[in-house]
């Protein structure tokens, strides 16, 4: 996303979550910019992340590792109807955060917006 000042508003991209048989679930990634956060960049590319991924053949989306110190993203994929599958303790050393980390696993199922749809 640009502005017309030619600012990057925010950025992200889809890939196979897994190869080979699994490569019909989805991964992700996002960037918004600093300056623009709070603005709701990120609800704008969560929600063209949902209709692109399904276009693009996708059945599901899974987000390994959504750490529980990232308060806004977890916020995001709760509001835009994605599930919580899990959390796994101690996932990670973060730059800053004493201590290991939790991390969730986040899903969306694209097939059954479908059947929701009729």
């Amino acid at each position: 996303i640009i502005t017309n000042s030619s600012d990057v508003l925010g950025t992200f991209y889809i890939k196979p979550n897994f190869p080979g048989r699994c490569d019909h679930i989805c991964n992700g990634g996002f960037i918004t910019n600093t300056k623009y956060r709070g603005l709701g960049i990120g609800t704008i590319m969560g929600e063209s992340y949902k209709v692109l991924a399904k276009e693009l053949g996708y059945k599901a989306s899974l987000f390994n590792l959504v750490f529980v110190n990232n308060i806004a993203s977890i916020k995001l994929w709760e509001r835009l109807d994605f599930t919580e599958l899990c959390v796994i303790p101690k996932a990670a050393r973060l730059k800053g955060c004493e201590g290991l980390v939790d991390a969730k696993q986040i899903y969306y199922d694209f097939e059954e917006e479908e059947e929701e749809e009729v």
